[in-house]
Parts: structure tokens; sequence; C-alpha cells
């Protein structure tokens, strides 16, 4: 097993589709307008160290910030930085991943997920994109070693998703792996598209069931249905655009989809408990000063929080 690493300035760009596929590959992507493509059937790992990356699968886009990390292995990957960025990426294809050898007979499948990256999982991806310049001709048995210490370090990363394959239906740990495969595409589907509202038909066809199925299956996994966790997300964008822009109302209740602004400000005041003015005015920091400003204790915390009370 070899290591070749990439270095992309400006606007280079490097498919991997074109490369030796029993290679792992470490890429190192600075300033803007770089370019990486990821075939399908590989699993790949991204760092952002600064800036936004943007990120796309399909016909899916979706932005990765800095000092988060990306966990990929559903289908083709894109990477463009269309702003100053450097990132981090280390690829190789699904049977480098599987043939590396276990320390342990745990189960240490990888999951795909974004997550900020903690610092130990940053530590092999620094690791690996350095060793262009510290490692001279790099033996296979060292290649290795830093793969498993990278697979193990993502795996140990991902108790959450394992928790939650554990709830999917399935008589084996690959058919789990599969379900909850499954699942987290209507998942990122629902959060690259917080500012639309998808069709239930649509989303369970991404997954291969049916509506009703769907609805079962996620409410069992996740505790919650679809239509629920887009609402939250619709929530969090909606206190996110009202605290931190300078959009309208009436921008910010087109962009996710209301009839009017009368129909936002409603629901916006139900699901926080005070009004976008008492919000931009700097509500939270009148309740850490004075107390609850009319507001319930309850009603207090979640906009402490910035959580909300109901749904949109």
């Amino acid at each position: 097993m070899r290591i070749e690493h990439h270095l992309l300035h400006g606007a280079q760009s490097l498919d991997l589709h074109a490369q030796q596929h029993a290679q792992v590959h470490a890429i190192v992507g600075s300033s803007r307008g770089t370019r990486l493509s990821i075939p399908s059937g590989w699993t790949s790992i991204t760092l952002v160290l600064r800036g936004t990356l943007e990120l796309g699968s399909g016909d899916t886009p979706w932005q990765l910030p800095a000092h988060h990390q990306q966990l990929w292995l559903d289908g083709g990957l894109r990477i463009v930085s269309r702003t100053p960025c450097w990132w981090l990426c280390v690829a190789a294809p699904a049977p480098v991943w599987r043939e590396l050898p276990h320390s342990s007979p745990c189960d240490n499948s990888l999951i795909p997920v974004e997550t900020p990256c903690p610092r130990q999982l940053a530590r092999p991806l620094v690791h690996m994109a350095r060793s262009r310049w510290f490692d001279k001709g790099v033996d296979t048995s060292t290649v290795i070693d830093n793969m498993v210490w990278l697979r193990d370090t993502a795996a140990a990363h991902q108790d959450a998703q394992h928790q939650q394959m554990d709830r999917c239906s399935g008589r084996t740990a690959l058919r789990r792996h599969q379900t909850l495969l499954r699942l987290l595409r209507v998942q990122h589907l629902i959060r690259c598209n917080v500012d639309d509202r998808i069709d239930l038909t649509r989303l369970a066809a991404i997954a291969n069931y049916s509506p009703t199925h769907l609805i079962r299956v996620y409410r069992e996994v996740f505790g919650e249905t679809p239509s629920e966790y887009a609402a939250r997300l619709r929530h969090q964008r909606a206190w996110e655009l009202v605290r931190a822009t300078d959009l309208s109302v009436c921008e910010i209740a087109d962009s996710l989809g209301f009839e009017s602004e009368s129909a936002f400000c409603r629901a916006f005041k139900q699901a926080f408990g005070c009004t976008t003015s008492e919000a931009r005015r700097g509500t939270r920091a009148m309740i850490s000063m004075h107390g609850h400003v009319g507001l319930t204790n309850d009603e207090a915390q979640h906009i402490r929080t910035g959580e909300p009370t109901t749904v949109l």
C-alpha cells in the first residue's frame, strides 16, 4: 500500500477517477478555486481548517464550515473551494479501508457523517498530509499504521451513529448498517434543503421505502419524524437569520417558504416566545440581565438557548 500526496492551489483540480485505485491519497487544498472529484465506491474524510468548503454529491451541494469534518462513503463526492479556504482530505477505495487490520473484534464500520472535528481525529489527518514533507519514502507498514489510526479514531467518534444503527431493524450488523445509510440519505437531503419543504414522497423514494414505512422507521431510529426534523432545522435557521443577518423579515419569510411575513412572525412568536423585533434588539442579553422580561421561565430558557418551544 502506498500513499500519494497532492497539493492543490489556486484553480488546480484533481480527478481521482484517473488515479491508481490501490493507493491512499492525501490532498491539501489552499486558496480559492481548487477542485477535487472522488469516485463512487471510495471512502474519504475531509477537514476544513479555514474558510468554508462546498461539497456535492449527485445534484445536492452543501457547505462544510471551518473546523468541521465530513466522512463520506455514499456515492461520488465533489469538493470545490469557491472562497479562500484551507482543507485536507484523505481518500481511498472502500476495499483499501476494509482490508486494514483490526486490533479488536469490535465493529469498525464507518458511517457517513458531518461533525465538528475533534482534535483526536484532526491529528491523524494532519499527520498524513504532512508526511509529504517529513517522511521520505514512506513504506507500506507506515501507511497501513496511519490508516488504521485514522479509521479507528473516526470510528471511536461515531458512538451516536452506532447507537442509531443498533435501533435499526435487521438480523445482521450489515443489514442494520444498510438501513441506517438509507435513513442518513434522507436526513442529509433534508439538511441540505432547509429552506425548501421537500415532499415526503421524494424522501421516501431516496430511501426506497413507502412514505408510511419511512415515517415509522425514521421515528424508531431518530426519535422524530422527517417532518419534525425539518421543522427543527427551520427553527434554527429562522433564529439565525433573524439574529445574525440584516435581511428584512419579509425576505426571511420568503426564503423559508412562508406564505406571508405575518405568517412567519406569528410562527416565530409561537416558537420562541418573542417577536422578531425583540430578538433583534438582543432579547438574550435582556433576559440574562433582567430576568424573563414578561415571558415564562420556560420561554426564557428557550430564548437563551435559541431553541423553539413549539414547531413552526
